[in-house]
């Protein structure tokens, strides 16, 4: 479970996460971390919200975003807010330089149960070498979390994480995985 100032960390992509503050401090009205990204990390996929809004503000180097489809970099102290259903996906541009961003997704929703999941899979090999874990992995989770790719319609990717997500958990996949996040009951 997310608590105040634990950090968690992605051995494969490189990012960690500082919670400020978690959705049982906010009582589900927002939640707010640090991201800090490794030289050359990324979200490797361009996704959506359909129910929150993320607030991005640069603490410390750049960050490049691109918002649909249009690339902009946000430099220390600049922000922006992405609203839901906005496809957008970020990276840290330098090759020699950590990226740090403050982010907000209000509501919380289950982000902070999504990222434990995410890093968990991620630091036990179960994903590729970008960080993404396999498609019937991500069907199984889609509609739980609430986060789909941008690009099919958001109905079409319920309906496939409904039907190929339930052929991924008869394979052993699972939409949460209680020793990734053991103490949250938002499940």
């Amino acid at each position: 479970m997310a608590t105040k100032n634990k950090t968690i960390e992605n051995s494969v992509t490189g990012e960690r996460i500082t919670w400020l503050e978690t959705s049982a401090d906010t009582n589900g009205k927002y939640l707010r971390f640090i991201m800090t990204l490794a030289p050359g990390g990324q979200l490797p996929v361009t996704h959506i919200h359909p129910s929150q809004t993320e607030r991005f503000e640069t603490r410390k180097g750049i960050i490049a975003m691109e918002i649909e489809g249009r690339k902009t970099l946000l430099a220390e102290g600049q922000s922006k807010v992405i609203d839901r259903h906005i496809p957008h996906k970020f990276s840290n541009p330098s090759k020699d330089k950590e990226v740090e961003v403050e982010i907000t997704f209000t509501p919380a929703g289950k982000t902070e149960v999504f990222l434990e999941q995410f890093f968990g899979l991620s630091n036990e090999g179960k994903t590729n070498a970008e960080g993404t874990p396999a498609f019937l992995q991500l069907m199984a989770m889609a509609n739980t979390f609430e986060i789909y790719i941008a690009g099919p319609p958001i109905i079409i990717q319920k309906i496939m994480s409904v039907v190929i997500g339930g052929i991924g958990r008869l394979l052993g996949y699972k939409r949460f995985y209680k020793k990734y996040s053991p103490d949250t009951t938002k499940i």
